[in-house]
Formats: structure tokens, C-alpha cells, sequence
């Protein structure tokens, strides 16, 4: 959901959008870099008769501008995570899947294809996401210097590490996954009370920090001319490809408590024009061989075939909207302040 998949989105925006010519038959989608590439298109095109044109995004606030200022006219299907997805439920953006009419996610891995037992996906029963693709914010560790490999975040908190510890920049994020590290059940509504504990827990981490980086670029630079240990991979294991890419002997692991994970589904427009056509690109797009692809070319996982990304014993936490957002980011704030 996040970071890298806006800087991917960015770049398909400077680069100039690529779509068929629009008939009567065309499928309007609206989704991010990687998710519709062009050999797909066309052979969705190829099989089914159905023109496709395809806008991409560089950020969740342009996906919601795009159909909320449409009132989802413009697009039939949209890509949109899991936190978000509620919001367009609630707006009325969005209409419910006929799940019959998408026979391959009855062949996705086990814990997607129960789509009422992941948390933002139905209401009263209706299945308004279909998941497409999700990564992990797992720990990303320098095999040369952390050794017995690590198995939850806690190991950031280790005064050995002190100064060797790269940590993201982001309020939101920094609380849950301590909070996941504090067994608390959920850790994206916390009370004032457990906010004041997190934050006191944060500013022991900052003391434990090189640095704090935004994004993987700059986290990779830091750790090609620092002495680093750990690092807090928001950008999942797409982060440790493009470390190990450049020699670093670096590892991923999924903490014990818990990752905070994203997770992308199509969902289809209340305006779109023909149902059937959206639901034959998603039962495309579910194909194994498509998700293979998706997986070798993005480094993100996909939702029917198994890559590195999760293996059956994870604990993956899928990312919700959080209490006060505003207060997260002044909490912060202060804790990047303290001395």
C-alpha cells in the first residue's frame, strides 16, 4: 500500500499513461504500476473480446479523488487496499461482487479464500474486495552482524544494536508495530493510555537509532556507508531484493507477533457500465500464472500462487485506518524531538 507502490505510480504518471482506443467494449481500470502491465491486457483483450483502458495512480488520496469526483462513473474497477476499501463502502462508491462469476478465487491460497475472515473486505454478508496482492512490513538483518537470526521487532530495542538500527519515518506505522510488540490485540486503535506507553517505548527506540529514513532508496544509502545492523522494512521484502541486489548479505524475517501487512483488492465502481466484463478481468487477473508474474516483476505477493512474501505460519495483520491519525503524527513529532 504503500510508499513504494506511490513511487512506482509516480513514475508511471511522469511517464505518460498507456491505454487501448475506447469502444462501447472497454473495460475502465483504475489501478496501480504493475497491476494491469500491457502483455496482460492484451491478452485479457485476446480472450475475451474486451478492450481495456488503464489509468494508473501515484497515491490513495488519487484513487479517492478519481471516484469520488466521478462518483464512480469514470472507472468500472479499482485497485484499493484493505484500510480504504470501508470508506468507499460507506460513500456508496462501490458495489458487491457476484462470486460466482469469479471462479479462480475459490483457487486462492487458504488465507484468502475465505473473504469474510479478513477484516474490511464484506458487509452484511457481501463481498466488496477481491485480493490481488499484499506484502509484509517485516525486519531485514545483516546476517554478518545479528547472529542467532531474530524473530520478533523486539530486537531493536537490544542496547548491543544501539546505533546500528534504521528506522521509518512514520508515525502511524511506528505505534502499531510496537504495539504488536506490547501483545496488544488491536494496534491500530489505541486508548490514551496505551498511546502514552507506546510513545515512551518509541523514544527508547530513538535512542537505540542511526537514523530514520522515508524511502528504500534512502535506507539503502544509509546502510552502504554506516555500520548497520537492523532495519524496520516498510517496504517489505521488494526492500531486501533491492538490498541483496547491491551485495548486502541481509535476510527477512516476519516477526512472531505479528506483520503489519497490505493488502490490495480489486473492487468494482458503483458506475460501473457491465458487471460481467469486471468480473471477467478480475478471474483473469487470478490466474496462476498471472500471479507468478506479478510476484517475479514487483516483488510483492500474490494472492493465488505462494512466493517469499508469507508462508502459512506468518501472522500477517492487515493495516486498518487508525484511531487519530493527527495525534499519531504529533506524538511523533515530540518523540523524534526527545532528546
Amino acid at each position: 500500500m504503500i510508499g513504494f507502490k506511490h513511487v512506482l505510480g509516480a513514475a508511471a504518471l511522469a511517464a505518460g499513461l498507456w491505454a487501448s482506443s475506447a469502444s462501447a467494449e472497454t473495460l475502465r481500470v483504475l489501478a496501480w504500476e504493475g497491476y494491469a502491465d500491457p502483455d496482460w491486457v492484451k491478452d485479457f483483450t485476446k480472450e475475451t473480446g474486451i478492450d481495456v483502458d488503464v489509468v494508473f495512480v501515484g497515491s490513495d488520496d488519487e484513487i479517492w479523488a478519481k471516484i469520488k469526483g466521478s462518483e464512480g462513473k469514470d472507472f468500472d474497477v479499482m485497485a484499493v487496499n484493505t484500510a480504504q476499501l470501508q470508506r468507499y463502502i460507506d460513500a456508496n462508491l462501490v458495489k458487491p461482487w457476484d462470486l460466482t462469476k469469479i471462479p479462480n478465487q475459490q483457487e486462492a491460497l487458504p488465507r484468502f479464500k475465505d473473504l469474510s475472515k479478513i477484516k474490511g473486505m464484506t458487509r452484511d454478508g457481501k463481498a466488496y474486495g477481491i485480493p490481488f496482492c499484499f506484502d509484509s512490513i517485516g525486519l531485514i538483518y545483516d546476517t554478518d552482524k545479528v547472529k542467532p537470526a531474530p524473530t520478533s521487532m523486539t530486537v531493536l530495542w537490544d542496547p548491543q544494536y544501539q546505533g546500528k538500527v534504521l528506522a521509518y519515518d512514520n508515525g502511524e506505522h511506528n505505534f502499531s508495530f510496537t504495539a504488536l510488540t506490547e501483545g496488544i490485540e488491536n494496534p491500530f486503535q489505541l486508548t490514551d493510555e496505551q498511546l502514552a506507553k507506546i510513545k515512551d517505548k518509541l523514544v527508547d527506540l530513538k535512542r537505540n537509532t542511526l537514523s530514520f529514513y522515508t524511502t528504500a532508496d534512502e535506507a539503502m544509502q544509509i546502510y552502504q556507508n554506516n555500520d548497520v545492523a537492523l532495519i524496520w522494512a516498510n517496504y517489505g521484502q521488494q526492500q531486501l531484493k533491492a538490498l541483496q541486489k547491491v551485495g548486502a548479505h541481509v535476510a527477512y524475517v516476519a516477526p512472531t507477533e505479528g506483520s503489519l501487512s497490505w493488502l490490495d483488492n480489486w473492487a468494482m465502481t458503483s458506475g460501473v457500465k457491465d458487471e460481467a466484463a469486471a468480473a471477467k478481468w478480475v478471474n483473469f487477473l487470478l490466474d496462476k500464472k498471472i500471479g507468478a508474474q506479478l510476484s517475479e516483476r514487483t516483488g510483492f505477493g500474490n494472492t493465488v500462487t505462494a512466493s517469499s512474501n508469507a508462508s502459512d505460519g506468518d501472522k500477517l495483520v492487515w493495516i486498518e485506518n487508525v484511531e487519530d491519525p493527527l495525534k499519531r503524527s504529533d506524538l511523533w513529532n515530540e518523540i523524534k524531538a526527545a532528546p
